[in-house]
């Protein structure tokens, strides 16, 4: 098992006169950007502004792709993942972006973990002409 996703989590933005915080994006290989949150403003349970991330019980979670990364053809990036079983809790945003809400925290630790797999197993999901970007 990987590393706990929670502690990964850097806050960048917290007001809490109005309960809104920001985490970091969690930036997986040269494929993928993942963002999870919780606050006032997001999807997560409880939807306030809690001191200890691992208070909360789900967070809205976003799934990205970064800039080149392949989403169609022999085997793009969504593929290696939409038969995972967290897939259909996510709706498309656009073709690189996939949001959730209210993802139990079980569910984001298997996503993060199935994210680092493909981008360990599959770096072919990035163009090669891209890859000079982001050598995360």
């Amino acid at each position: 098992m990987a590393e706990d996703f929670r502690t990964l989590l850097k806050e960048t933005f917290r007001n809490d006169e109005t309960g809104e915080r920001w985490f970091d994006d969690l930036v997986i290989g040269k494929a993928f950007f993942l963002s999870i949150q919780a606050s006032t403003l997001h999807a997560s349970t409880p939807p306030e502004l809690l001191g200890d991330v691992s208070s909360y019980t789900a967070f809205q979670v976003t799934v990205q792709l970064k800039r080149g990364v392949f989403t169609c053809g022999r085997r793009g990036a969504w593929d290696w993942l939409k038969e995972k079983a967290w897939w259909e809790s996510f709706v498309d945003e656009s073709p690189l972006i996939r949001v959730g809400e209210n993802i139990p925290v079980q569910t984001i630790q298997a996503i993060y973990e199935d994210i680092v797999q493909v981008a360990l197993e599959h770096p072919e999901v990035v163009s090669k002409k891209c890859q000079h970007y982001d050598e995360a």
